[in-house]
């Protein structure tokens, strides 16, 4: 019998995290799931975990593999799912009952893409401090333009960037390769979805929030610094325009939206050279700045970028092209994001 949604977890060390994961996709009100998760060669009792697990749920299916990343262990989850659709989750979330429910649903209907709001919840020690909600819509789109004139308000809305608040449909992923770029420990995502969106005719977004996406403390990926991450969000909005252009739609008001877009990443990338888990030596950095400040990527972005205060402020410094006011951005936003770190996020949901 064919498996309706194939559901793709990578974990790595996940623990109870892990468990309490699983235990939320079992409370599904919709049940035709198999739950792919691959252990992305833990050094703790994941795989144990995972075995005991599976002897009371016969829907998962585990696996073990070298430690490779995150989208390494996706697309290896990818490559064994049955699923006509594709669910994909991380370790240490939690999905509503019924959001396989209701995006299934609306693939049934014959959308090629379904969508959905999230809650982001912040967690410092262990205590819950705030919780956001990002929705939209409800909103439909019956062909391929319609869809590309939804996209920039929805991606500024930080609805569009992720996985797991989307449901696909496996048969496009095969036909066109479709894959999470091993390369990169960030924006991999993002461009997993960009190359999705180029076969998307039609698209659902409904509108409600059906997932919770946890912030813990400073081990959240989002200000870590990693040495790829500004490369792949230069490829990132490279490729975006380029689904734009391609589709007709790439408007002066689009490649402002998507300027905005590429300076909140930017700027997320000075604030992780603050980061603890920067090892880069004073020299190192300031190559890093250098190197960043006279990307044409930035520029052309500098060149279309309009918006808020917050905008004019940061793009005034950049276009010094000054290594030391960029060191400063980045320097004021690791400060916010220690003593207000619901402040970064306000500014970044902000057009």
């Amino acid at each position: 019998m064919e498996i309706k949604v194939s559901i793709v977890i990578p974990a790595y060390n996940g623990g109870e995290l892990l468990i309490r994961t699983l235990d939320s996709l079992c409370r599904q009100t919709f049940r035709d799931f198999e739950m792919i998760v691959v252990d992305d060669g833990s050094t703790d009792d994941t795989a144990l975990r995972l075995a005991q697990y599976a002897e009371r749920e016969p829907r998962l299916r585990c696996f073990t593999v070298p430690n490779g990343g995150p989208s390494r262990a996706r697309n290896f989850g990818i490559e064994q799912a049955k699923g006509k659709y594709l669910y994909l989750c991380d370790a240490d979330d939690i999905p509503e009952p019924g959001i396989l429910e209701k995006l299934a649903a609306e693939l049934d209907r014959g959308y090629t893409l379904a969508a959905c709001g999230y809650f982001l919840e912040r967690e410092e020690d262990g205590v819950h401090r705030s919780s956001t909600p990002f929705t939209a819509g409800p909103l439909s789109c019956e062909n391929h333009a319609s869809f590309l004139e939804a996209l920039p308000a929805l991606m500024e809305g930080q609805l569009m960037y992720v996985n797991w608040n989307k449901m696909y449909r496996m048969e496009i992923i095969r036909r066109e390769g479709i894959t999470f770029p091993e390369q990169y420990a960030s924006c991999e995502d993002r461009l997993f979805n960009l190359a999705y969106f180029s076969h998307v005719e039609r698209f659902s977004m409904l509108g409600e929030a059906l997932f919770h996406y946890y912030i813990r403390g400073t081990g959240n990926l989002t200000y870590k610094f990693l040495p790829s991450r500004y490369e792949s969000l230069c490829r990132f909005d490279t490729a975006l325009n380029a689904l734009y252009e391609a589709g007709g739609r790439l408007t002066g008001a689009v490649r402002e939206t998507n300027a905005r877009i590429f300076i909140k990443g930017a700027v997320a990338c000075l604030i992780s050279l603050h980061h603890p888990s920067c090892t880069l030596r004073r020299e190192e950095k300031r190559l890093f700045l250098r190197e960043l400040l006279e990307s044409a990527t930035l520029k052309n972005a500098l060149q279309n970028l309009s918006g808020g205060i917050q905008f004019r402020v940061i793009g005034l410094l950049l276009r010094t092209g000054s290594p030391a006011l960029a060191s400063l951005i980045g320097w004021a936003g690791n400060f916010a994001g220690r003593r207000l770190p619901g402040l970064l996020q306000k500014l970044k949901g902000r057009g």
